[in-house]
């Protein structure tokens, strides 16, 4: 018995040091390979780390450029707007109430379009044609309202906003004995347009926005002539109004768009009238444009573009010069599509 449990001690203590062996070797080859595994990541991560910490370092001290900085501008006022979500993306005396020239006839257009459908004849009178410029409208000659517009707009015409102003100033009854009182009718609506879109800078004395002249007398009893614009607002206003009549009434002011047109009135006249904005096929995704300019004004300019799928935006130039309102506004448009 001793002998055989002897025996079997031995193989049991020899069976425990080969497992110590077999399991040392195994354990020590496991903790090696743990110990290479940890160590390559580790070196990796630090890295990573490494550039990532770099990076935020570089972003953290770089400078955000501003398309819109140093940007060199005669005009008095500007107001850049995107319609989407409503961000203002540049202004410079946005508030300020300033003369309009013919950006008044976007008032006149929105007020012309609320009153009559664009199907509505109206007929040009010799009165119509004694307005300032001259876009080659006729006496007698008759339009569809929607045409009219269409030359008022692209033209800038004074005579088609004094036909316009009279015939819906006359509720579509125009009368040549009346039509001054017409026309005053008219303006009164624009200004009453203006208080009900809360453009609290808008205020019109005729559909045109040609600068008017009045007498004035000094206390000296003195006579003297005053002018002032026919028209006047804020560049925040324009942009209100402009994307408001495009909202409403697109397919009015499409033809703004296009270099020249050509315009058929109801009695089968052609007239081919070119864009008054000089820089309309410079500026990508166009929508719409006005132009306006006079003495007391100066230069003044009014778009819309798409500067991406769904993405309008509109821009406003009041107080530039002639030549400086075109290229005011292609330089904020570049800036904008940075």
């Amino acid at each position: 018995m001793d002998t055989r449990k002897n025996k079997e001690g031995l193989i049991g203590r020899k069976a425990y040091a080969l497992l110590l062996v077999l399991g040392g070797g195994a354990c020590l080859a496991i903790a090696m390979q743990g110990l290479l595994s940890f160590a390559l990541p580790t070196q990796a991560g630090t890295s990573v780390n490494n550039n990532a910490n770099e990076a935020k370092e570089e972003i953290r001290t770089a400078k955000i450029v501003n398309p819109f900085d140093g940007l060199s501008l005669e005009a008095r006022a500007v107001y850049v707007l995107e319609l989407k979500t409503g961000s203002v993306l540049f202004a410079k005396n946005e508030n300020k109430k300033l003369p309009l020239a013919s950006v008044t006839k976007i008032m006149t257009t929105f007020v012309a379009r609320d009153q009559f459908s664009p199907n509505v004849v109206v007929t040009i009178t010799r009165d119509d044609l004694m307005a300032d410029g001259d876009s080659g409208l006729h006496s007698g000659e008759r339009w569809r309202l929607g045409d009219i517009l269409d030359v008022m707009l692209i033209a800038s015409s004074n005579d088609a906003a004094h036909a316009i102003a009279g015939f819906v100033g006359a509720n579509g009854y125009p009368d040549e004995t009346h039509a001054d009182i017409a026309r005053a009718n008219f303006v009164h609506m624009m200004n009453e347009k203006a208080s009900e879109l809360k453009l609290d800078q808008m205020q019109f004395f005729n559909e045109s926005g040609l600068d008017v002249s009045f007498p004035h007398s000094s206390q000296l009893a003195q006579v003297s002539i005053l002018e002032q614009g026919g028209g006047y607002g804020s560049a925040r206003n324009v942009a209100d109004l402009f994307a408001e009549l495009w909202k409403k009434y697109p397919e009015t002011i499409e033809i703004t768009a296009h270099k020249n047109a050509r315009i058929i009135s109801s009695d089968e006249i052609a007239h081919i009238l070119p864009n008054t904005n000089e820089i309309v096929g410079n500026i990508p995704g166009l929508v719409a444009s006005k132009t306006g300019f006079t003495n007391i004004s100066g230069g003044n300019l009014a778009v819309i573009f798409d500067r991406g799928i769904g993405d309008p935006i509109v821009v406003v130039v009041l107080g530039s010069s002639y030549k400086g309102r075109f290229d005011d506004m292609q330089k904020l448009v570049d800036a904008t599509r940075k």
